[in-house]
């Protein structure tokens, strides 16, 4: 039979740390502007594509590589550790190297 021994008077427990919430920390805050910033590029290179009569292999590069960029600015800022980044880093750069390079090879 165990027995749970009590404080000792005068002595509080330890509180427990308040929950934080996405939007209070500075990271939250950060990541929330790169989206929007995202949001407002990927609208501004929608208007110019369909304003230059641009290929659709020029416009999956324009869209990727950019998606490429902003999704890196995402992780960074979310706060994220070198281990948890890396494996995505690498994904993206094969990824862009493909559809940059695709082009060189055609011509």
């Amino acid at each position: 039979m165990q027995v749970a021994n009590s404080p000792p008077p005068g002595a509080t427990s330890p509180a427990p740390p308040p929950a934080s919430h996405f939007l209070s920390s500075t990271e939250g805050e950060l990541t929330l502007v790169v989206l929007g910033f995202g949001v407002l590029i990927v609208i501004a290179l929608t208007f110019l594509l369909r304003r230059t009569n641009s290929s659709a292999d020029d416009a999956i590069r324009a869209y990727s590589v950019t998606l490429i960029l902003i999704g890196t600015m995402v992780l960074i800022c979310a706060g994220y550790s070198n281990d948890q980044i890396a494996p995505a880093m690498g994904l993206f750069g094969t990824l862009a190297g493909y559809l940059l390079g695709r082009k060189a090879g055609q011509q």
